[in-house]
């Protein structure tokens, strides 16, 4: 089984959710971003690609506009199902593979957030999201990718961390090729009850540069890209974040 399939399932929520950037001030700040960064109008359809439990696309869906949230992982969408409900907040919730976007030019912008992107097993299995992604918009549609910068990864980089997550104490060992560009971190948990737990993820990690080949050899453009997810800030390889606004171009 795909580590990705295991770990959104059981493991992501509890080990994110305590986390400052899931904390509603917090939140309220991206979404913010997300709004003025598309710049589109109250009714514009958006795909939340990788929605989770929807911290972006229930914001989004109360300002006006028409939000569809796609992800793999059921925990999650059974989450972002029953808080649209309780918050009576239309939506369109799909389970697929971020690979199968089942959608041909019916978005005005697609949002991929918080380094979700770059999971799979091969780099011409992460381009055909960005060919999805493509596809699913309308001509001129807009992109909106966050992940983590790999020149400030690489510079900060730590072997090895503890950290308390809420409940939760949590020890990641990571280790990165050079050749693959990949990160695997190991993380194993000290739950509540004294109990350990191992987990992993891995993370094909990407420069500006070959996002830029990327997306254009799927039809999408670079407009702007950004060093963080609640400012205009503009990106430098001292940023943090790698965000990247980019169009779909004329075929």
């Amino acid at each position: 089984m795909a580590w990705y399939k295991k770990f959104f399932e059981k493991y992501y929520l509890d080990l994110y959710i305590p986390r400052e950037r899931f904390k509603p001030f917090y939140i309220k700040k991206e979404v913010t971003f997300i709004k003025r960064v598309l710049n589109l109008p109250k009714g514009a359809k958006i795909l939340d690609l990788c929605c989770g439990h929807g911290r972006h696309l229930l914001p989004l869906a109360k300002m006006g506009y028409q939000m569809t949230g796609l992800d793999l992982s059921k925990k999650a969408l059974a989450i972002l199902a029953k808080s649209a409900k309780n918050k009576k907040i239309k939506a369109r919730i799909i389970r697929s593979d971020m690979r199968k976007i089942p959608f041909e030019n019916e978005f005005d912008a697609v949002i991929n957030m918080f380094t979700a992107f770059g999971y799979l097993e091969t780099d011409y299995e992460d381009f055909k999201v960005l060919k999805a992604v493509a596809k699913a918009l309308k001509p001129g549609g807009k992109f909106l990718i966050d992940i983590m910068n790999r020149d400030w990864m690489l510079a900060n980089f730590q072997p090895k961390s503890w950290e308390k997550v809420g409940k939760l104490l949590v020890l990641e060992e990571r280790v990165y090729n050079a050749k693959t560009c990949r990160s695997t971190v190991k993380i194993q948990i000290l739950d509540k009850k004294g109990r350990w737990h191992k987990t992993a993820h891995i993370h094909r990690m990407y420069s500006l540069k070959e996002m830029r080949k990327n997306l254009s050899k799927a039809g999408l453009k670079i407009v702007k890209a950004f060093g963080d997810t609640i400012s205009n800030q503009k990106f430098t390889r001292n940023s943090r974040r790698l965000v990247i606004l980019a169009t779909k171009q004329d075929s």
